[in-house]
């Protein structure tokens, strides 16, 4: 899929995550950008208000602060937040805050939100915010504890504490909209905005 885009685009483009899944993604897409992880702390944010954009501001943030480091460098961030009774929930720091976050998720819904900035010199030349509902089964709450403490050390940098490539499908009743969006970027969109750059 690399042939798709010039080698002098693709060596322009810097993406801005330290996400695992985000990375293998490319990977599997064959498409091979640089990366670099924007040192930000997310929560301390500016202007945060528990809405669907929180994922797009945060995403904005991580851009404006590689674009800063970067001149004239295409840089690519992305954001993904969930919205669960009108609060956004971010990242946990260990296993307790895992298990009881899914299971205040098990047997509901809630919406996933990834934000997608593209920015040059900071300026913004395109955002995206994509949704997803996500059903989450009726699950023991036995087994969301044994799936945290066994899978504790991948999921801790997930938001929401699952990755629905793994074991943690299992947690699932359906989901509406892109699969891929879950995993933390909505390929689709992705690929029409860097072919109109």
């Amino acid at each position: 899929m690399n042939n798709l885009f010039s080698p002098q685009l693709t060596k322009q483009v810097i993406i801005g995550t330290k996400s695992k899944s985000r990375r293998n993604l490319f990977k599997n897409l064959k498409l091979k950008f640089n990366y670099r992880s924007a040192n930000i702390i997310e929560r301390k944010v500016s202007n945060l208000k528990n809405d669907k954009n929180d994922a797009l501001k945060i995403a904005i943030a991580k851009a404006k602060y590689l674009s800063s480091k970067y001149k004239d460098k295409i840089i690519v961030t992305f954001d993904t937040t969930i919205l669960f009774k009108r609060k956004t929930i971010y990242k946990c720091d260990g296993p307790g805050c895992c298990s009881k976050l899914l299971n205040s998720l098990n047997n509901k819904n809630h919406s996933l939100y990834t934000g997608m900035v593209f920015m040059i010199n900071d300026k913004i030349i395109h955002k995206k915010l994509t949704k997803t509902e996500i059903y989450f089964k009726k699950t023991d709450k036995k087994k969301i504890n044994q799936y945290v403490n066994k899978n504790f050390e991948t999921i801790k940098s997930a938001v929401g504490c699952y990755n629905i490539e793994g074991s943690g499908q299992d947690l699932f009743k359906d989901i509406k909209s892109s699969f891929f969006n879950v995993i933390g970027l909505d390929v689709i969109s992705f690929l029409k905005a860097l072919r109109k750059i």
